[in-house]
């Protein structure tokens, strides 16, 4: 029996690095993905790239599905549950945010962003779905500090007044309803393929995207958009959406959404990097050193022998 366990606790070790090595792929890919969306914003309004990113994204999910033919009906009580978590978590996540960023300052939203890992440990706690140790509790509050020292190091504005205020609640409100969507779609991924919820879940999202922007859409000549947004808008919807979402929500399912969360904080340290060697923006120490910090939260939360052991037994 101790031997049973003892290979039970390496093989999980063994995915869990894994599992780790991809996240750290996808998350390149996430912070690339910020300043190509900025790019593709001074061309192209929000509601449109949305609009465009998501059904292009949309239809890529599908001919996946189709592709691994690992679709499953689903009855009634999941449809449900599969459109509650693509409206109120996903949905309005895109929606708050896009919003909300142009409302308050890069400092600010770079501080309300790196808060998912606080709003899923709380839902967690709150609804008694998942442990919170004191190990991630730790993790989580060091890497809070280094997303702090990168803004710092940036010069980035911090502002309190009204009007950002407002913009910096609406990317708070954004964070709890992404995560909303990281906490409640582990009900579904033990029944169906992470194909078939990121499927739903986007087109769902595609819809009612596209029903926002149609009076622009139908304002604009897609043969006139420039070769760079569509790069952007393919590059975006491809990897940062489909690809991403796909890693995320296989991800979760192994490490559990509170640990899964603070890879997110990752993505302004290669958005910074990128900047650098593609944008010649700055790069400091200050912001090396957040960098670090942040990986010594992700650090903090490994496991131990014991610990996946007993994770292991039956």
């Amino acid at each position: 029996m101790h031997c049973v366990k003892q290979i039970g606790a390496c093989e999980l070790r063994i995915k869990e690095k894994y599992v780790a090595i991809l996240l750290l792929a996808i998350v390149v890919v996430w912070g690339i993905n910020t300043p190509v969306m900025k790019m593709v914003l001074t061309v192209l309004s929000p509601n449109v790239f949305l609009a465009l990113r998501l059904a292009f994204g949309a239809l890529l999910a599908i001919a996946v599905l189709f592709l691994t033919k690992t679709y499953r009906p689903m009855p009634l009580k999941d449809i449900r549950l599969l459109a509650s978590i693509g409206f109120f978590g996903f949905f309005l996540n895109q929606f708050l945010v896009a919003y909300g960023l142009p409302a308050t300052t890069a400092g600010n939203a770079s501080l309300v962003l790196a808060t998912l890992p606080v709003g899923v440990a709380l839902i967690n706690r709150a609804l008694g779905l998942e442990p919170l140790s004191r190990k991630t509790a730790a993790g989580i509050a060091v890497s809070l500090l280094g997303v702090v020292l990168i803004v710092a190091g940036s010069n980035k504005e911090l502002s309190l007044s009204g009007s950002h205020v407002m913009g910096a609640g609406l990317i708070l409100a954004g964070q709890f309803c992404y995560g909303y969507y990281t906490v409640f779609f582990k009900q579904l991924i033990h029944k169906y393929s992470v194909y078939q919820i990121v499927a739903g879940i986007i087109s769902l999202c595609a819809v009612l995207f596209c029903l926002i922007a149609l009076p622009e859409l139908a304002q604009i000549n897609l043969r006139e958009i420039s070769a760079m947004a569509w790069s952007g808008i393919i590059f975006s919807s491809a990897f940062a959406l489909i690809l991403g979402n796909f890693i995320w929500i296989w991800a979760v399912g192994i490490l559990g959404s509170t640990k899964a969360s603070l890879y997110q904080n990752l993505c302004p340290v290669f958005s910074i990097v990128f900047a650098w060697v593609f944008m010649n923006e700055a790069f400091g120490l200050l912001q090396a050193i957040g960098g670090g910090v942040i990986f010594g939260g992700l650090y903090l939360t490994r496991d131990t022998a014991d610990a996946v052991s007993e994770r292991a037994e039956p």
